[in-house]
């Protein structure tokens, strides 16, 4: 197996008007303790800008974002789950910062390093070759069809063969479905006893909102905007693959409301997802962009470089929480606060010197969010 390293840098280099509903607090789980136990990729590709549409309320469906949790936590509907107490035990940050420090590879990511994402990473393969690697994995070929024969792509002919559909996505938005199949696909066996599944569709939505707002607000658009915001959440990964048994707990205390997600992981492990996560991406030679985004998306007005890109990706993930894409391990609360009042939006004002009217965009936004939910819906499907 080769470090992370090296095939990580290689694969991604290539590569409404109504504020949103804040949740209310779900009733309590309660249950038995877990047995002590010894990421990516992108949303796929096309996701079409219609014209807004008029109904711009968010409202959460409790039910689902519910039903994301337990099947993160491995649990079903109405089971008991009661967490293992926290135990101040001494050391325990320098026991998780060696850990970290020994963690030189995820060895489940490296199920999402396959032939198809190995050939299109060479220089001058040609679609042929391209297709032959594709033809191997039915439910991509499904995906790619589907994505070819989107109104946005393919609004007057019917595409019925893989050729003509990558020829008509090109190489990138292939490589970009691809990535997202695997890793959805790795994702439920990416860490023992916790599913994260869900973690990887908030980080595909968050990766696809980042890129949409840095074209609406950018006076020039990053090429790692997507990538940072797909990684921004890498920490909780690192910290689930050295603890499992611990960050699972983590994860229930946070949902019945017994505190905030890093101040938990603080409590438990000593060290929050955001310093784990800096510490694996520079250990890894990640850009310093996702690395500020990774360290500073909860708070970009402490970024030190990379400012606009913090904030975007602070602001989509806001955003991408508030409606419920995917479960990052931890909900929003009133601590929160509202989109128009994120500190973020001053950065990006600093910045750019723009001052954005956050409704309004919401609300040029509103398509697109309706798109990338059924995107990522079918996304799910297509890899059950």
């Amino acid at each position: 197996m080769s470090y992370i390293g090296g095939w990580w840098a290689r694969w991604f280099s290539r590569a409404g008007v109504t504020h949103a509903r804040v949740p209310e607090p779900a009733p309590r789980i309660e249950a038995v303790p877990i047995p002590e136990p010894v990421p990516v990729a992108a949303v796929a590709a096309v996701v079409p800008h219609a014209d807004p549409v008029e109904e711009t309320v968010v409202v959460l469906d409790e039910d689902e974002v519910e039903e994301s949790f337990l099947e993160t936590v491995g649990m079903e509907p109405g089971s008991d789950f009661t967490r293992t107490p926290f135990s101040a035990e001494p050391r325990v940050r320098e026991a998780a910062l060696a850990a970290l420090g020994k963690l030189k590879q995820i060895p489940a990511l490296q199920s999402l390093v396959q032939g198809v994402m190995q050939i299109m990473g060479r220089e001058g393969v040609d679609v042929e070759e391209i297709v032959e690697a594709l033809e191997k994995d039915s439910a991509l070929c499904v995906r790619l069809l589907a994505m070819a024969n989107s109104v946005a792509i393919s609004p007057e002919q019917r595409i019925e063969d893989l050729q003509t559909a990558v020829q008509m996505l090109g190489i990138s938005k292939v490589r970009r479905a691809a990535q997202a199949v695997f890793t959805l696909r790795g994702a439920q066996r990416m860490v023992d006893g916790i599913d994260w599944r869900h973690l990887w569709i908030h980080a595909l939505a968050t990766a696809a909102v980042s890129e949409e707002l840095d074209r609406l607000i950018s006076p020039q658009p990053s090429s790692q905007i997507y990538m940072a915001g797909l990684l921004h959440d890498l920490g909780k990964i690192v910290l689930s693959t050295i603890a499992s048994d611990a960050y699972r707990d983590v994860i229930v205390a946070s949902w019945n409301g017994e505190g905030r997600l890093e101040e938990l992981e603080h409590a438990r492990l000593g060290v929050n997802h955001r310093e784990a996560g800096v510490v694996f991406a520079r250990g890894n030679r990640l850009s310093e962009v996702v690395v500020q985004v990774i360290s500073h998306h909860g708070d970009p007005v402490a970024a030190e470089t990379h400012k606009l890109e913090v904030a975007i990706v602070s602001i989509a993930n806001f955003m991408c929480k508030a409606r419920g894409l995917g479960f990052s391990g931890s909900r929003l609360d009133a601590f929160d606060g509202e989109l128009e009042n994120l500190p973020a939006w001053r950065v990006i004002t600093e910045v750019t010197g723009r001052e954005i009217n956050v409704p309004v965009m919401e609300h040029e936004m509103a398509g697109f969010f309706v798109n990338l939910k059924t995107d990522l819906r079918s996304l799910r499907e297509a890899v059950k």
